[in-house]
């Protein structure tokens, strides 16, 4: 099993509930560690670092063998080079650890990258989400994220059909993370809220 900051890169698409409630059991904070009473962190990298190594040496060696082997009158230098600038990039960007904080001792969560402060935000802009996606027949798949202000969505647990299992997994996340919950429905008797705006910000959005 993949730990520490390679930690979110065990989303699977088999058996994903019991993959998820099986982390739960092994660190009831997952995919944070206690810090101390009240503050859980984070360490990752995104998941678009092996994402985008596989885009990479994929189109350079396809781009080699491309340019080695090529017969034809159509052209697809274009798609290889093109297709390897963009898995560059996307390393690139990826290539940096990431650090989240949740400190409900200050109220705050905080994002650090290369150990310096990116964001910081209070606790009611941070939540867990059931995300909904349907398919061409009109079946909806439901994903975990950790989602905030300036936070990259971070994928629990992806793609499964049965609604009330992940929505109990997401509830209990929220709950041990103190965290507000949402279901994939904007509006919904199912979100739990354990965090508001200020009563001033809450005037301005009325």
């Amino acid at each position: 099993m993949l730990r520490g900051a390679f930690v979110l890169w065990n989303v699977s698409f088999v058996d994903v509930e019991r993959g998820l409630a099986r982390r739960l059991q092994e660190n009831a904070h997952y995919p944070f560690q206690v810090q101390q009473p009240n503050v859980y962190v984070m360490e990752y990298y995104k998941d678009t670092l092996w994402k985008g190594a596989l885009i990479f040496l994929l189109c350079v060696l396809g781009g080699i063998f491309y340019f080695k082997t090529e017969k034809s009158f159509q052209d697809y230098s274009g798609f290889f080079v093109y297709g390897s600038l963009v898995g560059f990039w996307l390393l690139l960007s990826a290539l940096h650890k990431r650090h989240l904080v949740i400190n409900h001792n200050r109220g705050c969560y905080q994002i650090y990258i290369k150990r310096r402060l990116w964001e910081e935000g209070p606790l009611h802009q941070i939540y867990v989400r059931l995300w909904a996606q349907q398919d061409a027949y009109g079946k909806l798949f439901y994903s975990l994220i950790i989602n905030g202000y300036g936070l990259e969505v971070l994928a629990l647990a992806s793609l499964s059909d049965k609604y009330e299992q992940m929505a109990f997994l997401g509830r209990q996340i929220a709950r041990k993370l103190n965290l507000n919950y949402f279901d994939y429905l904007d509006v919904s008797g199912r979100h739990v809220i354990r965090h508001w705006p200020p009563p001033e910000d809450r005037q301005l959005q009325v």
